[in-house]
């Protein structure tokens, strides 16, 4: 008994000190050592002819042998303190909710409750200090996202750039046009996007508005001038669309952003596991059409869309002077504020910025696929782990959040289980850091908040 004692005392410091995270154990499995020095001298007590020839007095040396097991007993206490985490199926009990990395430490997402998380060295595996187990890392796949370009070409897209900061250009103001209008600076932007080696991958579609005769019906904005494809497939017939585009008419606002977020949630719900969301461009507020044209109704229309399952964020952009009541749709359709380009300075950088904020934000979304587990292992839903690293190199564990209702923290299994979900903070967290690296952790008892 002693001995499985001594040895399990002994191994624990010994998985402690190969993670690095308790080096005080390589002193203290010398003291360890002291458990068997005072076994043998037990059993030499027994022999008290050899016992006394020896070391003369043998209450001196049970009282040695006393105080070398208490002294064995406390490493085995020291050793095996600290924080633990609290696995699905591991029955153990935790203390704090704080996260360790091996690279030196994270921020534990998912602090509701006794939840924290060990990854593994080198980003090699995950350690789940539950269960000593060491399990393999993959990847997780970003689902695949899609940008739908709705655009304005009415007639103000003629306004020329740059524009006059005291006597802005609001309406057509007729030909001859100016060498860089609005819209002269807007195609060529969208189609350095398209062409751009950096969006490979990036599913893009566009429609423009007006419609002829100045259409307000939202059915007429629901058909797409180029559907939606990958990049680089379609450029050729993206960039030929834009070409072919004139601008005139008016701003119906509604009906066009109406039809945009139908045909962007009616292609997420043919396309099952792609993230899809509308890019919205305007260079005014809404003119002609009913009284509903307005960007209160706008606003709602794009709220609803966001709230939908499938959800379809909508992107902003605001190519003129005094827009800022676009940012009403851009609030209600979850993105926060409209990119607001100022045609009084540099108009085409701005816009190029604008386009690449919006691809860096769409690509670093929330939504995870659930790649295959390593060759020669069964996918077992309840030892996955999820481990981020930031572009600084932050590696951080992000606990599960077992509920069926929505999380705020942490991440949850999508409702068919392909999916991981990153919650309201976290999501956050990540969205803020276009670098930011998501694995999935398989083979260990998952990680979970208790609430």
């Amino acid at each position: 008994m002693g001995a499985c004692v001594l040895r399990a005392s002994v191994c624990m410091c010994a998985a402690r000190e190969s993670r690095s995270e308790y080096s005080s154990c390589r002193i203290l499995r010398r003291f360890a050592r002291m458990i068997a020095f005072g076994i043998v001298l037990l059993v030499f007590s027994k022999l008290e002819r050899a016992y006394v020839s020896l070391f003369v007095e043998v209450p001196v040396l049970r009282e040695v042998s006393s105080f070398a097991l208490v002294m064995g007993a406390w490493v085995v206490v020291a050793c095996s303190s600290g924080n633990q985490s609290l696995s699905e199926g591991s029955g153990s009990s935790a203390n704090g909710a704080t996260g360790s990395a091996a690279s030196g430490g994270g921020i534990n997402f998912g602090t509701g409750g006794r939840s924290s998380g060990n990854a593994g060295q080198n980003g090699a595996a995950g350690f789940d200090p539950g269960t000593a187990c060491v399990g393999t890392s993959v990847e997780g796949e970003r689902v695949p996202v899609d940008l739908y370009f709705m655009v304005d070409t009415t007639g103000s897209m003629n306004c020329p750039v740059p524009d006059s900061a005291t006597k802005p250009c609001t309406v057509d103001p007729g030909p001859p046009y100016s060498s860089t209008t609005r819209w002269v600076v807007e195609s060529a932007a969208l189609k350095s996007f398209m062409n751009a080696p950096a969006n490979a991958g990036v599913g893009v579609g566009i429609a423009f508005f007006p419609a002829p005769s100045n259409a307000c019906d939202a059915a007429t904005y629901t058909k797409p001038s180029v559907e939606i494809a990958a990049l680089p497939g379609g450029v050729s017939k993206l960039d030929a669309a834009i070409d072919a585009k004139k601008p005139a008419g008016n701003t119906p606002t509604l009906a066009s952003l109406t039809g945009a977020v139908q045909h962007a949630t009616d292609y997420a719900k043919a396309h099952v596991g792609h993230r899809v969301a509308v890019v919205y461009s305007t260079d005014g507020y809404p003119v002609g059409c009913a009284s509903d044209n307005t960007i209160a109704n706008a606003a709602n229309v794009a709220k609803a869309a966001y709230a939908a399952n499938p959800s379809v964020p909508t992107y902003v952009l605001g190519v003129g002077n005094n827009l800022s009541s676009l940012n009403q749709i851009a609030q209600a359709g979850g993105t926060d504020q409209a990119y607001l380009i100022d045609t009084t300075g540099d108009a085409a950088a701005q816009l190029s910025a604008a386009l690449d904020s919006i691809r860096g934000r769409a690509l670093v979304g929330c939504t995870y696929q659930i790649p295959p587990a390593p060759a020669g292992s069964t996918l077992d839903y309840g030892k996955v782990n999820v481990r981020v690293t930031s572009g600084s190199g932050q590696v951080t564990n992000v606990a599960r959040d077992p509920s069926a209702s929505a999380c705020t923290q942490g991440w949850q299994y999508s409702a068919d289980m392909s999916q991981i979900n990153l919650c309201g903070d976290t999501c956050a967290q990540v969205k803020a850091d276009p670098n930011m690296k998501l694995e999935v952790l398989f083979g260990c008892n998952t990680v979970v908040i208790l609430k």
